[in-house]
């Protein structure tokens, strides 16, 4: 069953897309659209499992069915474990990989035909850079590619080389560049031609404190002059301080989508709702203490521990109030000084405990599948499943050919409900 986020976010750009088709229908600001993504691949299949004495093809679904949107001036991000789908759908969207099945327009064009019209940069997970060259040419030459005139490059080279710190390096082959210069420099390629959108997959990993922060800078300074931007990273403090909006992705699918404090609350129940607060108080001062954030919280719930510590819970918003970390922060600091409390601890919902959880959780069904399947017991699919992926195997006895097995599998590209592999019983007669 899909998650009721992901099933509002597939509507949403169901409706958008028909929308985008409507010339009467002015556009909205959402910059990149993705809709039902497929992408499959045929690869061999495990050495145990031959038919014939070799081993057969099988159809690897890479991503499936993703949807989602996003808008000017947003930093979406996906997130996902390794092998997700991530990457791949990175290569959807920039138009180095052509879906299998699904629509993408960027900027309001097919990915096929806004990579040519369209101002793009993409900073890939692996560094891709003429190793020869020095890090001055890169820049000249990925400019060149980019449609840049020659007048306008050295200058742009310049502050681009600077706005990334690599001053000191700008007159070094790739090839001698440590791994964290070269991040830069991909970073760099990505950004210098003030492209309307810009793909970072893992645009982080290598660089030290504060190259990762220096570029943290410079991805919300480009978001406030217009730039969308779509990051994978498999850092969460990353994700948290530049994503506007998260989906996290497991075996190619969404498992849930939103903006960070909806998902927070919308986990929170695993955790604590909102802000837990630890606070050491004096007994005298209990009482006084649990009326006062009563009435400053409405909806705060609280609990009493051993050795005087009060365990608060201050849901993120109630009907009317929004509270602000910095509001919370500042009640309990003033309570401190005027010795009301001894001490405080303020955390919250992580976004990594979500994906701890929601990997755990995924991770414990296909546990479940394959015990089942392990014990010979069928998992049946239902009608309109059937009807999405259709299986069968069967002999073929056509020119003494007896003994061999044909394989065909249909993918209905429209299907509302969809099967996994660990889902479907197959079965072969000959």
């Amino acid at each position: 069953n899909l998650d009721d986020d992901v099933q509002e976010e597939r509507n949403k750009v169901h409706s958008e897309y028909q929308n985008r088709q409507s010339s009467s229908v002015s556009p909205s600001s959402i910059v990149i659209l993705g809709k039902d993504l497929i992408k499959s691949f045929v690869q061999r299949a495990k050495a145990n499992r031959k038919c014939c004495g070799s081993r057969k093809q099988e159809m690897k679904i890479a991503v499936d069915h993703l949807n989602f949107g996003a808008e000017n001036r947003s930093c979406f991000g996906l997130l996902g474990p390794n092998g997700a789908g991530k990457t791949t759908t990175f290569r959807m969207l920039t138009g180095e990989f052509e879906p299998t099945s699904g629509d993408i327009l960027v900027c309001g064009k097919n990915s096929q035909k806004a990579k040519n019209s369209v101002q793009i940069g993409y900073c890939p997970q692996f560094d891709w850079l003429v190793e020869n060259i020095n890090v001055q040419e890169t820049l000249f030459l990925f400019a060149r590619l980019h449609g840049l005139s020659r007048k306008e490059i050295p200058e742009l080279c310049q502050n681009t080389i600077k706005l990334f710190g690599l001053d000191t390096y700008e007159k070094r082959q790739v090839q001698k560049l440590s791994g964290g210069n070269l991040r830069k420099l991909s970073a760099a390629v990505a950004f210098m031609a003030n492209p309307q959108v810009v793909f970072l997959d893992e645009p982080t990993t290598g660089l030290d404190a504060v190259g990762k922060r220096k570029l943290w800078g410079i991805i919300r300074a480009g978001r406030n002059e217009g730039l969308t931007v779509i990051l994978t990273s498999h850092s969460m403090e990353e994700c948290e301080a530049l994503c506007t909006r998260i989906g996290i992705v497991i075996e190619g699918q969404f498992r849930c989508i939103g903006e960070l404090n909806h998902l927070r609350n919308k986990f929170g129940q695993y955790f604590g709702k909102g802000y837990m607060v630890q606070v050491n108080v004096e007994e005298e001062n209990l009482e006084e203490l649990q009326q006062n954030l009563t009435q400053e919280f409405p909806g705060i719930e609280m609990e009493v521990l051993q050795n005087g510590v009060l365990s608060c819970n201050i849901p993120l918003n109630t009907k009317d109030i929004e509270y602000n970390l910095a509001d919370i922060f500042k009640l309990f600091y003033g309570k401190k000084l005027a010795k009301t409390i001894r001490s405080y601890s303020i955390s919250q919902t992580t976004l990594e405990q979500i994906f701890v959880l929601l990997a755990k959780e995924h991770e414990d069904r296909n546990r479940r599948k394959s015990s089942i399947i392990s014990l010979g017991v069928p998992i049946r699919m239902n009608q309109t499943s059937a009807k999405s992926i259709q299986i069968g195997v069967s002999a073929r006895q056509k020119s003494g050919e007896t003994g061999k097995i044909s394989r065909q599998t249909t993918i209905d590209s429209n299907h509302n409900e969809k099967v996994h592999a660990a889902d479907i019983e197959e079965k072969t007669t000959l």
